[in-house]
């Protein structure tokens, strides 16, 4: 085949992969989203110090691009509680005060203003900590402290998570959150309070049978979620989320000698979600997903990765 030819078949691979609208932008395909489309969007992230994002400096922090918001991590090698604890307070209070803007997102209404307007405190509270981390108020000699009045704040939003749950399962709450959503938050703010009180000791290690029973259900959990948000035309992907929630089941009920499979499972997730968010935010993928939420769990899924990496 001569080099023209070749360029023409290419050209002709690409454009089937990816469409361009009507004022000129390439979209997403969702055949691309389901082989490995989603891999080359990733391999775009970049890492860099939080300077690069806050204009000073956080010792021992390093953030990680490729979505909508920056991830919060360690920097590789970190065995400073400080830094770790900079991170997590960080990457945690951002996510906490999602799961508030996603709460009241849910509970629309007259009739849920009352418990909208707890959420939104929470919400309030949890974005004031994070402000606090960002602005470099956290250091060595007081970060035992501002752990602990993070906890503090945790523990009544993790009662009201689970009270909410109770309620609405009992059909006493008549929001649009799932029970499991309520639950699946609750949890992840229980790791954090208890993540933080490790770092106050002292101790950095990620346990490594812990980590994988926790981000194993959860990452199922992601997939379910999305499955259940996806428009009903979109039969590929749902599919393709039902056995990304069942390939995490196994994991989680089964976990492997190895670390190796889940490590892979959380990469096809975070590939898969990674383009997600492009799809959703284009309009290309049918869903009734805020590109927030999409992005949300595209940074819990490189959290994922990234504890698994670390684990002992």
């Amino acid at each position: 085949m001569n080099q023209g030819a070749r360029a023409s078949g290419l050209c002709a691979q690409s454009s089937r992969r990816t469409t361009m609208d009507t004022q000129g932008h390439f979209r997403i395909s969702r055949r691309r989203i389901l082989t490995a489309g989603g891999a080359l969007l990733v391999g775009t992230a970049l890492v860099g110090p939080a300077f690069d994002v806050f204009g000073h400096d956080l010792p021992g922090v390093m953030t990680k691009d490729g979505g909508l918001k920056q991830v919060f991590l360690p920097e590789l090698g970190a065995e400073d509680p400080v830094a770790h604890s900079l991170a997590e307070n960080l990457f945690w209070t951002d996510i906490l005060t999602e799961h508030a803007k996603f709460f009241t997102m849910l509970m629309p209404g007259p009739e849920l203003a009352a418990q909208r307007s707890r959420v939104e405190k929470f919400q309030a509270q949890f974005g004031a900590q994070f402000e606090k981390v960002r602005d470099g108020n956290v250091s060595a000699d007081n970060y035992r402290a501002f752990n602990e009045s993070t906890i503090e704040m945790v523990k009544p939003f993790v009662d009201f998570k689970y009270e909410m749950r109770k309620a609405q399962e009992s059909g006493q709450l008549k929001s649009l959150v799932w029970p499991l959503f309520f639950d699946h938050t609750a949890r992840e703010a229980e790791r954090f309070g208890k993540r933080l009180e490790q770092l106050s000791r002292g101790n950095v290690e990620i346990e490594r049978g812990e980590a994988v029973k926790f981000w194993t259900r959860i990452m199922g959990e992601h997939a379910d979620f999305i499955a259940h948000l996806l428009d009903p035309q979109e039969a590929a992907l749902i599919k393709k989320a039902m056995e990304t929630s069942d390939a995490f089941d196994e994991l989680h009920d089964s976990p492997p000698s190895s670390m190796e499979p889940a490590e892979k499972a959380v990469q096809d997730i975070l590939d898969f979600k990674t383009a997600a968010v492009k799809g959703i935010e284009t309009g290309e993928i049918k869903s009734i997903i805020h590109p927030l939420l999409a992005d949300h769990v595209r940074r819990e899924a490189v959290k994922c990765a990234d504890e698994l990496k670390r684990a002992a």
